[in-house]
């Protein structure tokens, strides 16, 4: 077969995925050219989190030191709470040491327990769950645009729509993965490394994975923001955190929290590390596929600061992942850091309120 009759072939049989990704193409030309809702002359309105300076830093930790004076309880808490962070932290430390000893000495530093299975799909299959993902995320955008047009729904609440809009798009993620794993694959959930066969080990395994790598992700993300101040580079604000941050109503707020700490993190490793890197491990080999997955997820989370962490990160989610054979310890880590990041803007919030 000529290599024109190839490609008119793969036209023919991709042509659903094609249309898809046109619509996509469109979609996204369309939305560029949308204006800013609170878009103002040349300005877009997007609010910026400048890097604080050193200075300011200075200043900042007088003010927190002199709230917490004044509030014994929450100054005890915080207390308690930094003491539990420098002693995970100084675990985490000796587990690295550890770790660099065992692989400088030629061992191995952590026991394999399985492997990721071998998937039916491939790297193609995987692009194309990419493409259906931005189609729909696009057709419930727009659909949004036309339901708030249509009942005039002017001042409705954007922060709760944005919650919405995201746990819809996670939900739509995980369906889409299942569709392509059990319906056009007819595979099984295990295919994407859920067991629970082991549920507590594996549990266990993610969670001295994380405390391990603590140390290194700190240190990075202490290097990322020194050369970010030296630049005076101003990063865009994180909407969730900003509605954590800002929003009161409890309710939201729950919404909001079980997203970040919970669906978020289920729905990426059952995309990136259930789904995609296995596709891309059996193409481009195993440590090229965990550097190309975990690029990918720390890109798409679009922060400059956290993008090294997260790298970092990634790179621990897919080593589990390749040496446990389960999802389990992956997705322990992704929920606990959610969950620490999380915690962690509450407490800032707490403070906030108290001065």
């Amino acid at each position: 077969m000529s290599s024109d009759n190839k490609a008119l072939s793969f036209i023919k049989s991709q042509r659903l995925y094609i249309l898809m990704l046109l619509f996509v193409a469109a979609a996204s030309i369309f939305a560029a050219g949308y204006p800013d809702k609170e878009e103002d002359g040349a300005s877009s309105g997007k609010k910026i989190h400048r890097l604080m300076s050193r200075q300011e830093i200075i200043l900042q930790e007088r003010r927190i030191k002199e709230i917490l004076e004044e509030d014994r309880f929450l100054g005890n808490a915080v207390a308690a709470f930094a003491f539990l962070c420098a002693a995970i932290l100084i675990v985490g430390l000796v587990l690295c040491v550890r770790g660099l000893a065992l692989k400088l000495s030629g061992r191995n530093v952590m026991a394999a327990y399985g492997a990721p299975p071998d998937v039916g799909w491939g790297a193609l299959d995987v692009l194309k769950a990419v493409v259906v993902f931005l189609f729909f995320g696009y057709v419930l955008a727009f659909s949004e645009l036309i339901i708030a047009h249509v009942f005039a729904l002017k001042g409705h609440d954007e922060r709760l729509a944005t919650v919405l809009h995201a746990t819809m798009m996670d939900a739509i993620g995980i369906s889409i993965v299942l569709y392509f794993v059990i319906k056009k694959f007819k595979g099984k959930i295990a295919d994407l490394g859920v067991s629970f066969k082991d549920f507590l080990r594996d549990i266990r395994i993610g969670v001295i994975g994380y405390i391990a790598i603590l140390p290194i992700l700190a240190l990075i993300l202490v290097i990322v923001i020194s050369v970010l101040q030296l630049i005076k580079y101003d990063q865009p604000a994180s909407t969730a955190l900003e509605i954590l941050y800002e929003d009161s109503r409890p309710k939201l707020l729950l919404i909001l929290t079980v997203l970040v700490t919970f669906l978020g993190p289920v729905a990426e490793e059952l995309f990136f590390r259930g789904f995609a890197y296995p596709a891309i491990r059996k193409r481009l080999g195993v440590r090229n596929a965990v550097i190309i997955v975990s690029a990918v997820f720390a890109m798409l989370h679009m922060n400059v600061v956290a993008f090294f962490p997260i790298l970092g990160l990634g790179v621990l989610l897919a080593y589990l992942y390749e040496k446990t054979g389960s999802l389990i310890p992956s997705i322990s880590v992704h929920v606990i850091h959610n969950s620490a990041v999380v915690f962690l803007a509450y407490i800032y919030k707490i403070i906030a309120l108290a001065k």
